[in-house]
């Protein structure tokens, strides 16, 4: 096909415009269609023209292709939430303006300005999640692509198989058995519709063993590993008190390696211990630095020692705007694709080339407070901060560890958000 011209989203539209459908033939086809769906058959319009040889499968796939990106270029996060009428055109501008002077999440912004509140960019973005998915999907999904053999036999067996080991069945833990499954399994595609059922009886007397050996494997590693939302029948239920954690404000600070500490400070300097903090051999330095950003300084900003590796500053959300400098929410340590910023001591400055950062709401725990907690390392919770205004936060990551001290680190935002003290308690929840 010649350069696409395509004005429409409509597949048989963008095929008319490039002279590959005449609109008689494409009137034929939709009434085909209309048939096929009074006869309860579910029929793709790019299905009904292949099957009927009025276009080749090669260029319908084309065609969907090209319907996809178009659809995936329209779906953004402006547009979704000017159709559902939470923003309207010239707030759109003016935010993307902003958006693009600061490098902050668009959604952030227009929450930070109070176009929109969380729920409405929560919903906008799902939303636009389900429109990614389709577009990506629908070219997929077509009776003239080959079907994997294999995937038909695990769906045969999947479900007996789960009642029979006594594994969770919610949609959720079926669907990653099925994915194991499919995973520990060689493809086998048949292309050719007509022989299908007989590759299908020849597949299953050949691999049927087989396939259910896969499945069982995968019920008993999803039985072992669950989705946190499937220990509802475990535990107590979504929402349930899993313990109580002290959370502590993390202000802003940086961490700096041996060779970043000389240059700030001076040849052969080490950092002069203030304070002790929670965690086992970490503490608060009496030395202070500078962030310099494109907009703006920070001063008096604390050193934690001991030194690290890598550098990095861990800044709020509220900084970010006073620097100029979007710091992506991460773990501590992971600095990949992360921002840099220049930092002045008294005897110098280094420029970081990455490594600044929000840091990701986090809970500090041994192996001990794991199982006390019934949580795994790296698992996600949420917890409920009661203060002023109670909020509860999502996501919380725990990091389990020989070395640790059960503890809380949030950022001054979020404890600002709740209205909490420097040192409050937090109620830790089973998320759904």
């Amino acid at each position: 096909m010649t350069q696409s011209k395509f004005t429409s989203e409509k597949l048989g539209e963008m095929l008319t415009i490039e002279n590959s459908l005449s609109y008689s033939q494409l009137e034929n086809a939709l009434q085909s269609q209309k048939e096929y769906q009074q006869g309860a058959v579910p029929a793709r319009l790019g299905e009904v023209l292949v099957e009927s040889r009025t276009c080749s499968a090669t260029i319908v796939s084309e065609a969907l292709h090209k319907q996809r990106d178009r659809q995936l270029k329209s779906n953004t996060l402006g547009q979704v939430l000017l159709e559902l009428g939470f923003v309207t055109k010239p707030q759109i501008e003016k935010v993307m303006q902003t958006h693009l002077d600061v490098l902050a999440p668009f959604g952030e912004i227009l929450i930070d300005q109070g176009i929109c509140d969380q729920d409405q960019i929560q919903q906008a973005l799902h939303l636009q999640f389900l429109r990614r998915v389709s577009a990506v999907r629908r070219p997929l999904s077509s009776i003239f692509d080959p079907v994997n053999i294999m995937e038909l036999l695990v769906e045969e067996s999947i479900d007996n198989l789960i009642h029979q080991q006594d594994c969770c069945d919610c949609d959720l833990c079926r669907a990653n058995i099925l994915a194991i499954s499919l995973n520990g399994l060689a493809p086998r595609y048949v292309s050719d519709m007509e022989v299908l059922l007989d590759q299908l009886d020849l597949y299953r007397e050949e691999y049927g063993a087989l396939v259910r050996e896969r499945v069982s494997k995968a019920i008993d590693q999803v039985r072992e590993y669950p989705k946190l939302s499937c220990r509802i029948k475990e535990k107590r239920g979504v929402g349930s008190i899993l313990g109580m954690v002290t959370a502590r404000v993390s202000n802003r600070h940086v961490h700096l390696s041996n060779d970043h500490i000389e240059q700030l400070f001076g040849a052969g300097y080490e950092l002069t211990k203030w304070k002790d903090l929670v965690q086992p051999g970490q503490y608060a330095a009496k030395e202070t630095v500078i962030l310099n950003g494109p907009k703006g300084i920070i001063e008096r900003v604390r050193v934690l020692g001991p030194a690290r590796p890598q550098s990095q500053a861990e800044i709020s959300g509220t900084d970010q705007f006073r620097l100029g400098v979007y710091a992506p929410v991460r773990e501590s340590g992971n600095l990949e694709d992360t921002p840099g910023i220049e930092i002045s001591g008294p005897k110098g400055k280094v420029t970081l080339k990455r490594g600044v950062i929000r840091a990701w709401r986090h809970i500090h725990m041994t192996p001990d407070d794991g199982r006390a907690f019934k949580v795994k390392n790296r698992e996600l919770v949420n917890v409920r901060l009661k203060g002023d205004r109670t909020t509860i936060l999502e996501k919380v990551i725990v990091r389990i560890t020989d070395t640790s001290a059960l503890e809380m680190h949030i950022d001054t935002d979020e404890a600002n958000a709740a209205g909490i003290k420097p040192e409050s308690d937090g109620e830790v929840l089973l998320s759904a």
